[in-house]
């Protein structure tokens, strides 16, 4: 059987495409959705529309990781997937994907293909991140970002999961990434785990992106670019050397005032001003453990200095 958890935040009409689309094309699915503190009637739409849905309400926003561990705990399928509330099934693909893991019995994950809405593919396929691929990345070295199967990470937006892999990999995300790159260290477990990954050329989900990030919302970006930086960081923290991890953090705090000059030198990349702004505001926090604020449920508040304990 397959389990299908969505996380949902403020996401309510393509959350209803997106299950209108599994009761089409994976009708003999579990179907678990998670509301994440959404403040739009997400889960009253979930539990009215799709009474054969388990939805599970949030009082606050979790985050991705705490959110899909929710539904972890609850599903009970073979294989396991976590898919963005703003995509749609247009055919069988998550079946195909199914049997590719049946067949294909040294596959821990696996990840369809997704296209956007406008038809252009998307990634779903990144390479680990590595030292020497931040230093040439520093360095405005063109770099090789599209690894081959087996040599990366699968994003988290159609990924579907043995049970078996999920299970020896620590059965849950971690969610002290709250947000971003638990992704890619829940792959990087399936891999020590001894399993592999793989992203398929047949199988395909169609993908909006960014829909619980609240749009071009300004502040709402802020808080999301915080949370990236903090959860690469974190990536490295958890899965490389401390050294390494330490040279990463120092490339990323020396690339601020470069930041700084090229908004003050050319008017058309202003915005990486305040990105500078935000990138040494997380940095100097990791260094006593303190991580972005969570955001709240409506209306995401612009990064202050008001910290939680990173743990």
């Amino acid at each position: 059987m397959i389990s299908i958890v969505i996380v949902s935040f403020n996401t309510r009409e393509l959350t209803r495409q997106c299950l209108d689309s599994i009761e089409t094309h994976c009708p003999d699915a579990e179907v678990i959705v998670v509301d994440n503190g959404s403040g739009d009637g997400s889960a009253a739409m979930s539990r009215e529309a799709f009474p054969r849905v388990m939805t599970i309400e949030s009082e606050t926003n979790l985050g991705f990781a705490g959110a899909n561990n929710l539904g972890l705990v609850a599903c009970r399928g073979e294989f396991v997937v976590l898919l963005n509330s703003d995509t749609v099934l247009e055919d069988d693909s998550l079946t195909r994907c199914a049997d590719w893991l049946r067949t294909h019995p040294e596959d821990g994950a696996v990840s369809p293909r997704l296209v956007g809405i406008d038809g252009r593919p998307q990634r779903c396929l990144y390479r680990f991140p590595t030292l020497k691929a931040k230093l040439l990345d520093f360095l405005r070295r063109p770099t090789d970002v599209e690894p081959a199967d087996g040599e990366g990470w699968l994003a988290g937006t159609a990924l579907m999961i043995r049970r078996e892999a999920l299970e020896s990999a620590g059965g849950r995300l971690d969610d002290r990434f709250f947000m971003y790159w638990e992704d890619a260290d829940m792959s990087m477990r399936i891999r020590r785990a001894g399993w592999g990954l793989a992203a398929l050329s047949g199988p395909h989900v169609i993908h909006h992106g960014g829909a619980s990030g609240g749009g071009p919302d300004a502040t709402r970006r802020a808080d999301l670019h915080a949370w990236y930086v903090y959860g690469r960081h974190r990536w490295f923290a958890k899965n490389r050397p401390a050294p390494v991890a330490a040279f990463a953090w120092l490339l990323d705090m020396v690339e601020v005032p470069r930041k700084v000059l090229r908004g003050l030198i050319r008017p058309a990349r202003r915005n990486e001003i305040v990105q500078a702004r935000i990138q040494a505001i997380v940095l100097f926090r990791m260094l006593v453990g303190l991580s972005p604020p969570r955001p709240a449920a409506r209306r995401i508040p612009a990064l202050s200095l008001v910290t939680t304990h990173a743990t």
